[in-house]
């Protein structure tokens, strides 16, 4: 299979460098070019060379963000980061699965009990019953298990200096796009500048 070639030479090129940027990713990189549609084996090279995913970054800071867990032949699971509300930033984990070679899609999993809490103000962590009471707020809120959209991703652009990689993820719902729900996702490669990264409200 494909991406199991490519995730066996991710894992030799993490252990035969220290680079930030690991061979396999660079790999995927030299072949692309901007516009270009990235298989999802591709891509999941990138989900697991990366530190962290910044999604519309601004200022240095994302909407949301991604940090891959574990990525197999089928599926990867990440967690992802964003502001709950304006005192409140969350973490959980949830899987996607991979369809076609192209896209990444959600599975109605119920990722609610993997949430976190963190005070914006101060990183302090909620916990004990404040964050039981976070989480049957979110529970009130969302929907999870009809969670079912796809997304696919076009190659924007590497930038060396920096080390990170752009893409243009498309949000797919019933099989329609709609590039209003379109997201630059930018990739960091360095693990201290995917460390400074927060969100915004």
């Amino acid at each position: 299979m494909r991406l199991a070639a490519l995730l066996i030479a991710l894992c030799v090129g993490l252990i035969g460098s220290a680079a930030a940027q690991d061979t396999a990713s660079q790999a995927v990189i030299d072949r692309m070019k901007a516009g270009k549609l990235m298989p999802i084996s591709d891509v999941a090279v990138l989900m697991m060379g990366a530190e962290r995913w910044c999604y519309r970054l601004q200022d240095g800071n994302c909407a949301w963000s991604d940090i891959y867990l574990a990525v197999s032949e089928t599926d990867a699971i990440y967690e992802i980061s964003n502001p709950w509300s304006e005192e409140i930033d969350i973490s959980f984990v949830d899987r996607g699965v991979f369809r076609q070679d192209r896209y990444i899609c959600e599975t109605g999993n119920d990722w609610v009990p993997t949430v976190r809490g963190y005070e914006r103000a101060d990183g302090t962590a909620i916990e004990g019953r404040a964050l039981a009471a976070l989480r049957e707020e979110i529970y009130s809120m969302v929907s999870v298990e009809d969670d079912d959209d796809c997304f696919d991703y076009l190659f924007q652009h590497h930038n060396k200096a920096k080390e990170t990689v752009t893409l243009l993820q498309r949000h797919y719902v019933e099989g329609e796009t709609d590039p209003a729900n379109d997201a630059l996702v930018t990739l960091y490669f360095d693990a201290d500048a995917a460390a400074d990264l927060g969100w915004y409200w």
